[in-house]
């Protein structure tokens, strides 16, 4: 199966308590990050205390075989364009980084691995939205 990593799934896949997300990290699942959301991960990184040993696991994470990264093209500018009237139209804005990964998702047809409910406003998404686990 090809899913779309969102930055919340991978943080808690990161923070090693999550077995029913990290069931979705395994070799047989192409997993695709969106450059989007390794901005997102870097900068949290960059303001953390744990910069280093952090970039190591999300080194490692995208050497696996099984992940790419993915930007954006001009077919998800239109999809960009078509959900921010969408969210706009219904008042139910999410973050602009969270718009750009949705984009992503509809252009390629992939669903997103998230823990952020904020992707369930996107009509016609496919998601695959998992619990965090509260520390």
């Amino acid at each position: 199966m090809n899913i779309l990593v969102d930055t919340s799934a991978f943080s808690d896949y990161g923070r090693g308590n999550n077995k029913e997300l990290e069931a979705w990290f395994k070799p047989e699942h192409q997993l695709i990050i969106p450059l989007i959301a390794l901005g997102e991960l870097r900068a949290g990184f960059a303001a953390g205390s744990r910069r280093s040993e952090n970039e190591k696991i999300l080194q490692r994470f995208l050497d696996a075989p099984n992940v790419i990264t993915v930007g954006l093209s001009d077919e998800t500018t239109h999809e960009l364009a078509n959900i921010y009237l969408q969210l706009r139209k219904s008042g139910t804005p999410i973050g602009a980084n969270d718009m750009w990964i949705a984009s992503i998702a509809k252009e390629l047809e992939l669903t997103v691995l998230t823990t952020d409910t904020d992707f369930s406003y996107v009509k016609g998404l496919k998601l695959m939205v998992i619990d965090k686990v509260r520390d």
